[in-house]
């Protein structure tokens, strides 16, 4: 749980992206990582990266490279789990809406905080760890 805290912080802002995280099984047995981890996790980071993006916010390269690890190895999990549908139903999920000019403004002022928030926590020591157990998992889940 103390692994999910920093997460518990950003998932308010995400709406309902992180319910995909309820999909997937617990901890895989002997493998190290936790899938149910990383169903939390990937919808966080994914749906903050992509909105990094589409609001010109820049995030580090660190951060984008850890998040697109810990994304990978969920999209492994959900594909295995559900398939493709599954797999389209998360990307979907983690899209950011279709936005006027003025909308634009008032979603991205409002995403900023987090985009700093996940930023900071992907390219600090606890972001390093998430990865490598998401790195692990995407291993244990090619095979």
């Amino acid at each position: 749980m103390r692994k999910l805290l920093p997460l518990l912080l950003l998932l308010p802002a995400l709406g309902g992206c992180a319910r995909i995280g309820s999909i997937l099984p617990g901890r895989s047995s002997g493998s190290g990582f936790d899938m149910q981890e990383l169903g939390v996790s990937a919808p966080v980071f994914g749906e903050i990266i992509r909105a990094a993006a589409a609001c010109g916010v820049p995030m580090s390269l660190t951060a984008q490279d850890r998040g697109a690890r810990i994304e990978g190895a969920a999209l492994l999990g959900f594909q295995r789990q559900g398939g493709e549908a599954m797999r389209n139903q998360y990307l979907a999920s983690v899209q950011p809406p279709n936005l006027g000019p003025r909308d634009r403004s008032g979603y991205c002022g409002g995403k900023r905080v987090d985009i700093e928030r996940a930023d900071t926590f992907l390219a600090g020591a606890e972001g390093e760890a998430l990865a490598r157990r998401a790195d692990a998992a995407a291993r244990s889940l090619a095979r």
